[in-house]
């Protein structure tokens, strides 16, 4: 922030305006030279200083319609506001105009730029006398009703030669003011005979004015007048701030509105490419955002350099950018993706950090073809980007309207899952896992099913996943753990029954301490035995060894509790994790399985799956059997723990006492 804050301070001290600069919680970070020259201090102006919450000072005064501008501003809902209000100071009423901008800040943070100019709608004159007296700092002219010019002061000479060289205020048979710029606009004046005010642009010098027109009582007008060039440049250079984004100097989301929003209007067809950096929330994390400012400004250079395409290249967000083109053929389009991202990739290692790669994930849409305005081409570009990262890193894809209803699907599931998870139609199953050997059953995996009313079923992968991207997984496994432990009591009194009971819990519960604590609440409210609980979690996790999910396993293990790596073999595969986890029970997966008797490689696998079992002194059940063969011949390897169909398929609550309790 130290050369945003030399950047501003500089360009701002040179306003005669009020001008703040806040962050994204309304606290100060700048605010100009202007402040220290108020004449009428007050409580209210004594406080205006960096790090004070401007906010609240606006709360506390009661200013609750700027307050409540301000805010819209900093939450992205508006870009800018303007009003006039007016003040008591002295007896004399005074007009000033504020202004707020959105400005966008490092590391997709908005802050608000606040501006107060004063007007001088107060100090409208009856006589010509008065107004050359109020006239010292500014240059001021008057002349009659016929235009003539009466009285004209030192500076009003030096700034009205430049404006007509030869204009010569003695020599009646000189150019006449109504040969210059001001006619117009001071014509309008004596016609109206009222006061007005407006900026008017020379162009032979070239300069902006700042001009202030009084009729007078008699006729004729009295003029003040001004260059402003310095402040026509500052409000280029806040205009910048508002429309470029500062750390990269590319468009900022605004402005792509706008440039879209023209493209439209003018009927021009083009696509959008919405564009996310993955891997970069890691870089900011582990390296801080100075670092992942720098890059992301290396990464707005490659965009602007790579494709050999007419393109505009913006960015919208932290590390979101857009890249527009006039190209509308797929086929042409998909050329352009794929050398974007193998481009990138051959300059990612260069511009990323060690051991973190960064990669795109790409969504297009296109106008007209996809969407008829602005904030649509940006919602569908975006849907397919998002739909690109779930395929895989590195992707891209093109907006389908099917993919609108898989987002509302997706929506409507999760909205459903943060109701009352008794009213949906969720509901649970287990599957035995048996001894080959003696064909008992040794225990039951305890599975989620949802045959839903509008969709039918949904896999739990679908729903697992909505629910723990969105929070809400803690709350279904809990309530899966409640109705199961109710179950399994009401087993244990009735039938005797001691079998372990797997229940598949996320990664993300792993590093829970509260999941863990609501568990053995469960299981000493339910008055289940801690070593029938087992605990699954599917390697397919990329399990981190952390301190927090060291803690809750050796949690788990002071309490009894047992732990299973589900889907052994097809995932992560990190032998430290075996050791850290201390796991008690691997359970291959089925692929390796299915391979018996197909391929010997998987069969040479299987064998060091149970030497590796053996060396860790864990249980080994195989997951997916169904067949004989398969049985006979993991038997030979001295494997006997078995779940699948071979041995029964899932089953309710009910078959499972009916078939497995009662009939014993």
């Amino acid at each position: 922030m130290d050369t945003y804050n030399t950047f501003t301070q500089t360009l701002l001290n040179t306003s005669e305006d009020l001008i703040l600069v806040l962050d994204e919680t309304g606290k100060i970070l700048n605010k100009n030279n202007a402040w220290n020259k108020i004449k009428h201090v007050n409580e209210y102006t004594l406080l205006i200083t960096e790090n004070f919450n401007f906010i609240d000072l606006l709360e506390s005064t009661h200013n609750y319609e700027q307050l409540d501008s301000i805010q819209q501003v900093l939450r992205g809902e508006i870009d800018e506001f303007r009003k006039e209000f007016s003040s008591l100071i002295e007896i004399t009423h005074y007009n000033y105009l504020f202004h707020t901008y959105k400005l966008n800040l490092s590391s997709n943070r908005i802050g608000a730029i606040i501006i107060y100019s004063l007007s001088k709608k107060h100090l409208v004159v009856n006589s010509e006398t008065t107004s050359i007296l109020e006239s010292m700092t500014d240059a001021f002219f008057s002349v009659d009703k016929h235009w003539n010019v009466t009285y004209i002061n030192e500076y009003g000479k030096t700034l009205l030669s430049k404006v007509h060289t030869s204009f010569d205020y003695c020599n009646s048979e000189s150019p006449s003011l109504m040969e210059t710029e001001f006619y117009p606009f001071l014509q309008q004046v004596m016609l109206e005979k009222k006061t007005r005010q407006q900026e008017i642009y020379i162009p032979s010098i070239p300069t902006w004015f700042e001009v202030k027109a009084y009729p007078m009582a008699e006729g004729g007008l009295s003029v003040f007048f001004h260059h402003i060039a310095e402040r026509k440049n500052i409000e280029k250079d806040l205009r910048s701030l508002a429309y470029y984004d500062f750390l990269t100097n590319l468009p900022n989301r605004r402005m792509t509105y706008d440039i879209l929003k023209h493209k439209i209007k003018k009927n021009q067809s083009f696509s959008f490419f919405y564009i996310d950096l993955d891997g970069f929330k890691l870089i900011n994390d582990m390296y801080g955002h100075a670092r992942g400012d720098a890059l992301l400004v290396e990464i707005a250079k490659f965009f602007n350099q790579s494709m050999e395409i007419d393109k505009v290249v913006a960015r919208v967000g932290g590390d979101e950018f857009v890249i527009f083109t006039d190209e509308v053929n797929k086929e042409k389009l998909s050329v352009i993706a794929n050398k974007l991202i193998q481009d990138f990739q051959q300059t990612s290692e260069s511009k990323s950090v060690p051991s973190i790669p960064l990669s795109l994930s790409i969504g297009i849409s296109r106008y007209p073809m996809d969407a008829p305005d602005t904030d649509l081409l940006f919602r569908y570009a975006n849907i397919a980007m998002y739909d690109s990262k779930k395929r895989n890193v590195n992707n891209f894809s093109f907006f389908e309207h099917s993919m609108i209803e898989e987002l509302e699907r997706k929506v409507n599931i999760e909205n459903e899952l943060h109701g009352d998870l008794r009213e949906t139609s969720l509901h649970f199953v287990v599957q035995p896992q048996f001894n080959s050997i003696t064909n008992e059953v040794i225990g039951i995996e305890v599975l989620t099913r949802w045959i839903h009313p509008k969709y039918g079923y949904i896999t739990p992968p679908e729903f697992i996943e909505i629910a723990d991207n969105s929070g809400r997984i803690e709350e279904l496994t809990k309530y899966l753990i409640s109705e199961v432990f109710a179950k399994v009591s009401s087993w244990i009194q009735d039938y005797g029954f001691d079998k372990s009971v797997a229940i598949n819990i996320t990664p993300k519960l792993l590093g829970n301490r509260q999941f863990f604590n609501d568990l053995i609440h469960f299981i000493q409210y339910y008055r289940v035995p801690p070593q029938m609980v087992d605990i699954e979690i599917t390697e397919n996790a990329n399990l981190e060894t952390d301190q927090n999910i060291l803690e809750n396993i050796a949690f788990c293990r002071k309490h009894g509790i047992r732990l299973s790596l589900d889907d052994f073999g097809t995932g992560y595969s990190k032998l430290a994790d075996l050791v850290d986890f201390q796991i008690d029970k691997l359970k291959i997966d089925k692929y390796f399985v299915d391979k018996i008797g197909k391929e010997t490689n998987a069969e040479l696998i299987l064998h060091t799956f149970m030497n590796l079992a053996k060396g860790l002194k864990c249980d080994v059940l195989a997951e997916g059997v169904e067949s004989k063969e398969q049985v006979d011949y993991l038997n030979t390897l001295g494997l006997t723990y078995f779940q699948g169909y071979y041995f029964s398929k899932p089953i309710s609550f009910d078959e499972f006492e009916e078939n497995y309790l009662r009939s014993n």
